[in-house]
């Protein structure tokens, strides 16, 4: 037998032996959706690094609340044109008992049908506004926006201080980040997990700029599949690398399977 046969053997047993499959996205997942990623070549961290420093901090909604404003209205507005790719939706017959943790802030495995009790926005999502003052853990729906605002009478502000809303969206220093939907999400992957010995991994996109997902990923796992372009070093010896694309790298992983039980 070799080495590449009992690799593919390998991923394939991994998934359908596993008590639960943990689905660990990072930006490089909406990458085939259209949405830039932070590495690469047009990525927010390569092309507008400076621009995305100053808006995804929270100091920018006491120094420039408007910019800052507009700076996610455009991510919305981006999102609300974008459908999510086809990974979305194979990814949810890869197992029957599957769970989403992801960084991404962009709602597309809501939209494409998860079920939303097995997903776990650790950064939050576009979806919630809330004080950016925090004079109170009260959230709002976020409302919508055809385009940039000209003026910040035109931003949402708290219903009880009159202070500017913000995204519930964890930022950089950010002290004021309501964690009531976020901590919801995470009790609901706790249960689940509670009573899996055996959770295998399969992380997509996720890099080590912001290595939260990576971090979750490593300790909760036996095993980690990881899909990346780039950035993709394995550091436990039962992980497994696949070296690309979201989508391409989903396709892969379904003609392992499908490949494996053929040769049964």
């Amino acid at each position: 037998m070799t080495t590449e046969t009992q690799q593919l053997e390998k991923i394939a047993n991994a998934i359908r032996n596993a008590d639960g499959v943990v689905i660990t996205s990072g930006a490089g997942m909406g990458v085939d959706a259209g949405i830039p990623d932070f590495r690469g070549n047009s990525g927010l961290w390569t092309a507008e690094k400076d621009n995305f420093m100053k808006f995804a901090d929270a100091r920018a909604w006491d120094d420039r609340p408007l910019e800052a404003w507009n700076f996610y209205i455009t991510r919305l507005i981006n999102y609300s044109k974008l459908e999510p790719h086809r990974g979305y939706y194979d990814l949810q017959k890869i197992h029957p008992d599957t769970f989403v943790v992801t960084s991404n802030v962009d709602g597309h495995f809501k939209r494409s049908g998860w079920d939303q009790k097995k997903i776990y926005e650790i950064h939050g999502n576009l979806e919630w506004i809330q004080c950016s003052k925090h004079c109170c853990t009260d959230m709002q729906p976020m409302p919508q926006f055809e385009s940039a605002l000209d003026g910040l009478s035109q931003a949402p502000h708290c219903p009880h201080c009159g202070a500017v809303s913000r995204p519930v969206v964890l930022m950089f220093n950010d002290y004021w980040f309501v964690y009531t939907e976020t901590a919801k999400q995470q009790l609901q992957y706790l249960n689940w997990s509670a009573d899996k010995k055996n959770i295998v991994g399969i992380e997509i996109g996720a890099g080590t700029t912001v290595p939260s997902i990576r971090i979750f990923g490593e300790q909760e796992t036996s095993m980690l599949i990881r899909i990346n372009p780039s950035d993709h070093e394995i550091n436990r010896p039962q992980d497994v690398l696949i070296p690309d694309t979201a989508v391409n790298g989903i396709d892969t992983l379904f003609r392992i399977l499908s490949h494996t039980e053929t040769l049964q």
